[in-house]
């Protein structure tokens, strides 16, 4: 008998092209419905700013059985002395004002009320709240990032700031020790999960489907970048190569374009300033890539961290794209290796002089394109991560 899984994710768009977050769920949902779970989804409107709505979850109707909304309630924090004292005692109550009574008791009472076996919890918050709720059946936590890591990358960050980090280290690491097992979409992250919980945690990539490219590889690639600004890894990136490396490129490959693929909305002021040139061409977000992407062209990933995971690394394989990036960008993927289906790079610089070497190699460029191409059917398929999926599951329930 197929087991029952509560499938608990944020609101908004499930689907393999609309951000990362929605391609691991989208990914998460096909690999369980293959594997012949049945699935409830729990929809959590976390805020005003993104709602629950019918449409988002079109591309996954077919994988579950019932999509239920819930907007969680959100308790004022203490104060005073009894604040100081779920900051030392409680940090996951002291950071996240979800956790509360009510919203515990709504989990539970809907777990028994649609006989689920088994709670999966996308993200950290979904995460946090099925944890926190001490429910009967095992929890499984699909981990994207370390939110205390991203959180020293970012700028301008006051004693305040620094002090919520490490609250928020703190609720991470009890979060991984108290379910009953994670997945993640970084080898790395997997790793060290293991090593802090002591706990079974699997290592999954975000998969896709497999395509066909319809356009021609161009005369001269073009230098892509995928990847909408609001994540950090994408936003400080791409900043760091157009200092680093841009204008060097462009020097010597005065023709070259520089194709930006996603939306801008988040970009920082600067970031816009310095995409004003006349060799770049800023997309906006693309609903369907196969009318942007090229064959052979050469992708760069500039994140200079090994920090979460590059959703979008399995797609410039599927689509023939030649990939250039730092090493500790793609540290989280065994399945790439350099010179054999990518171009890795310690440093920025030596990304600058990757790029304007390989583009002189046509020949070069089309045995890393079939190589990344052959890589991704092997390993970055649905069907590549069904049985290892299914197996984790039987041992943890």
């Amino acid at each position: 008998m197929s087991k029952n899984i509560l499938f608990i994710v944020n609101t908004g768009t499930i689907s393999s092209n609309e951000n990362g977050g929605a391609s691991v769920y989208y990914s998460h949902l096909e690999i369980l419905h293959k594997a012949g779970f049945k699935i409830q989804l729990l929809a959590i409107e976390w805020s005003n700013s993104i709602s629950y709505k019918k449409e988002d979850y079109i591309e996954i109707q077919h994988m579950v059985d019932a999509i239920i909304p819930f907007k969680p309630e959100v308790e004022l924090p203490k104060k005073g002395i009894a604040r100081i004292i779920d900051a030392i005692i409680s940090p996951e109550i002291f950071e996240y004002y979800f956790l509360n009574r009510k919203n515990t008791f709504f989990l539970n009472e809907l777990v028994l009320k649609k006989s689920v076996d088994i709670v999966w919890s996308e993200w950290r918050w979904a995460g946090l709240l099925a944890w926190y709720s001490k429910l009967k059946i095992p929890v499984i936590y699909a981990h994207h990032d370390w939110e205390y890591k991203l959180a020293k990358l970012r700028s301008k960050r006051t004693f305040f700031g620094r002090f919520h980090t490490f609250q928020k280290k703190r609720v991470e690491f009890k979060l991984v020790k108290g379910v009953e097992g994670c997945i993640s979409g970084s080898v790395t992250e997997t790793k060290e999960i293991i090593q802090i919980s002591k706990k079974k945690a699997l290592y999954i990539p975000t998969t896709y489907k497999e395509v066909t490219p319809k356009l021609l590889p161009n005369s001269i690639p073009n230098i892509i970048h995928l990847g909408g600004m609001g994540t950090t890894a994408n936003r400080l990136g791409l900043e760091r190569f157009l200092d680093v490396c841009w204008g060097k490129v462009k020097k010597k490959h005065p023709s070259i374009k520089l194709i930006v693929i996603g939306s801008l909305k988040q970009a920082s002021n600067t970031l816009l300033e310095k995409l004003n040139d006349s060799n770049i061409e800023c997309l906006g977000f693309v609903k369907d890539l196969l009318e942007v992407m090229h064959p052979q062209d050469i992708h760069i990933i500039p994140w200079e961290y090994n920090t979460g995971t590059r959703t979008r690394l399995p797609l410039v394989l599927n689509y023939e794209q030649v990939l250039v990036a730092t090493k500790e960008s793609v540290k989280a993927f065994p399945e790439i290796k350099d010179k054999q289906n990518a171009i890795l790079c310690n440093i920025l610089d030596e990304m600058t002089l990757n790029i304007i070497n390989i583009i002189k190699h046509k020949n070069r460029i089309y045995e890393l394109s079939k190589a990344g191409k052959e890589t991704f059917i092997e390993k970055f398929t649905c069907n590549s991560n069904v049985e290892k999926l299914k197996t984790f599951i039987e041992k943890i329930s």
